[in-house]
């Protein structure tokens, strides 16, 4: 959830001891790796959503969520100079503009007010503003599944009819509504960064979500976390799910922790979580934390035999290289069996760093051992290679067109926000054919243009092991970079004939906060920029306004003010290889007054036919 500041993080002390037994990476690297369990929690459903939508509460205390992770998330600072021969930004052509989509369809998901509104019963008019989206999206059978934030909804694919939610999550997981506003309110659990993913090879959808607890007198944060788990009991995600508890509060170095935006990954054995643990004291980074379990047994409704944990302290390798959001794959459609045994991983060198040109693989080997309970012999390896690759670096804000909207019962003159980008962490990492497909935002420029931008680099990794062993290079890679504007948080989806396709929010000074994506051709070639989902006004939440008071005033030109955006997209493959495409836009639904940001979903079926 947290946007870092790359330019502002302080250093952190290293002093940590080593758990036993350890496993040795491909360069000589050791962590720690335990074993763990997975705690039943329950059955959950989802509800059919409010008929009538509460009232919106407008006091700060009670409309905005109180704790700001923002405060809690402090990387360290590369110990070491720069390398010999500065990089630069990458120079690239603009992509061209496409006037037509063919194969394209498309409808709103989950907005801002469906997030609001989100609950019943007890449940109702509970829900915090909450800014921005943190988009999971899936699809599998009839099915298309979003969570954004702390919210879940069910449509049909084939039309985007909604057939289950908006649920708010906290519901959904049995757990204490986010606030209840009463004359002395009570604040619950706090929750965020919801995935999802369905799993054809076991027939279920799994959702996953962050939870801290909550002093309920003063919504303050505690000293305990978890990552929540639900399993569908069938292919149908509107019946009845399984729920699970993975305890993480002392998961890390100087703890109490939470682990920080969960990534997700299946291969043919496990399902596998990866997180960036911060201590709930100081803030500081607690080091990545790699989890795998056996996903035959979620599918089955049954904790897994044991988790495995593997713990990297928060410190840079000896190459320079820093572990930090090592993003799990997951196997395309028809791909489950590819790499039976493996599962494979890819992040950003150092993140820390304001220009790259590396990245690292990871493969950790065995994984058909997470179905069996542990004995004196389990033992798993973990490789990592580091490789070399295209230019990206930290992106700057994205500029929009800047409208006239109405703010509650006052005229805003004006808008001038700009759009966080954040920075070039690893985004969505899918497995096909041999290969890893993935993107970053990137800072990048173009010819004839002056200024930086925030553009996309895509790469695909082709990867192959042996016992004992782990190869890896970029096979194809490219960039992405819209005339006069910019491209960001990006998410690829591949089928199993590799073809592929990016989604991603643009947003210019003369265009509204809109989606769109691009498809991929060979020789890191990308496609032209086809516009999806129309934006048709201005980000004008309350994020953007440095009071953050219940109805600010605007910020005033010159003075532009950061918004919120993102954090990330989400892509999807059918069974048919029909690619899907979630994202950020500011669409055309009723808007609450503290913020009027929209999610819009593509079908995009590959083919020829486009101007």
């Amino acid at each position: 959830m947290p946007k870092f500041n790359l330019l502002k993080h302080g250093f952190i002390l290293a002093g940590f001891a080593l758990a036993i037994p350890t496993i040795v990476l491909s360069q000589e690297v050791t962590v720690s790796q335990e074993f763990v369990r997975l705690d039943s929690k329950g059955v959950a459903v989802l509800d059919n959503g409010p008929t009538t939508p509460p009232p919106l509460g407008l006091h700060p205390n009670l409309e905005l969520r109180k704790p700001n992770l923002d405060a809690l998330t402090n990387l360290p600072r590369r110990p070491f100079a720069s390398l010999a021969t500065p990089l630069t930004f990458p120079n690239v052509k603009n992509n061209e503009v496409a006037t037509s989509n063919a194969n394209f369809f498309g409808f709103d998901g989950l907005d801002h007010r469906d997030q609001r509104v989100a609950g019943t019963g007890a449940f109702a008019n509970t829900q915090f503003s909450l800014e921005p989206p943190d988009q999971g999206f899936c699809v599998g059978n009839a099915f298309a599944l979003e969570t954004v934030n702390t919210a879940l909804a069910v449509y049909r694919k084939d039309n985007g009819a909604l057939l289950a939610g908006p649920t708010a999550l906290n519901q959904f997981f049995n757990l204490q509504p986010e606030v209840i506003r009463s004359a002395t309110p009570v604040f619950g659990d706090f929750t965020s960064d919801p995935r999802c993913f369905y799993d054809a090879q076991t027939n279920r959808f799994f959702v996953t979500l962050l939870q801290i607890d909550v002093d309920p007198a003063t919504g303050n944060l505690l000293g305990g976390s978890s990552l929540l788990i639900a399993v569908s009991q069938t292919g149908d995600p509107t019946k009845h799910w399984n729920l699970f508890r993975l305890h993480t509060t002392n998961d890390g170095f100087g703890c109490p922790c939470f682990g920080d935006q969960p990534l997700i990954g299946f291969d043919a054995n496990g399902f596998f979580l990866s997180t960036n643990a911060f201590s709930l004291v100081t803030g500081n980074f607690a080091g990545n934390q790699l989890y795998a379990m056996s996903k035959l047994f979620l599918a089955a409704g049954a904790p897994p035999p044991f988790v495995l944990h593997i713990s990297f302290p928060p410190a840079f390798s000896a190459d320079g290289s820093l572990p930090f959001s090592i993003h799990p794959a997951s196997n395309t459609r028809g791909n489950e069996g590819a790499h039976f045994g493996t599962e494979y991983y890819l992040s950003s060198f150092d993140i820390t760093s304001v220009l790259e040109n590396k990245l690292n693989v990871w493969a950790l080997q065995n994984t058909s051992l997470l179905n069996f309970p542990p004995g004196p012999n389990t033992k798993f390896h973990l490789f990592r290679k580091a490789i070399a690759s295209e230019v990206y670096g930290v992106p700057p804000d994205a500029f929009q067109k800047m409208g006239t909207l109405p703010l509650g019962s006052v005229v805003n003159p004006g808008v001038f926000e700009i759009l966080a980008t954040n920075e070039h962490r690893m985004q969505q990492v899918t497995f096909s054919d041999g290969r890893l497909w993935s993107a970053v935002t990137t800072g990048l420029t173009s010819p004839g243009e002056t200024d930086l931008k925030a553009g996309i680099a895509w790469f695909s990794v082709q990867v192959e092991t042996e016992e004992g062993s782990l190869e890896a290079q970029v096979q194809e890679q490219g960039y992405v970079a819209l005339a006069n504007g910019s491209v960001f948080f990006p998410a690829v989806g591949v089928n199993a004939e590799g073809n592929a396709a990016i989604g991603f929010s643009v947003s210019s000074p003369t265009r509204f906060p809109s989606t769109g994506y691009v498809k991929l051709g060979g020789a890191g070639n990308a496609d032209k920029i086809h516009i999806a989902g129309m934006g048709v006004n201005s980000e004008d939440g309350f994020t953007g306004y440095p009071s953050q008071v219940a109805v600010p005033p605007p910020c005033i030109s010159p003075v532009l003010c950061e918004a919120r955006w993102g954090d990330y997209g989400a892509a999807s493959v059918d069974a048919d290889g029909v690619i899907w495409l979630a994202g950020e836009y500011i669409g055309p639904r009723p808007r609450t007054t503290l913020a009027n940001w929209g999610t819009f979903i593509t079908r995009l079926t590959l083919g020829d036919n486009e101007n």
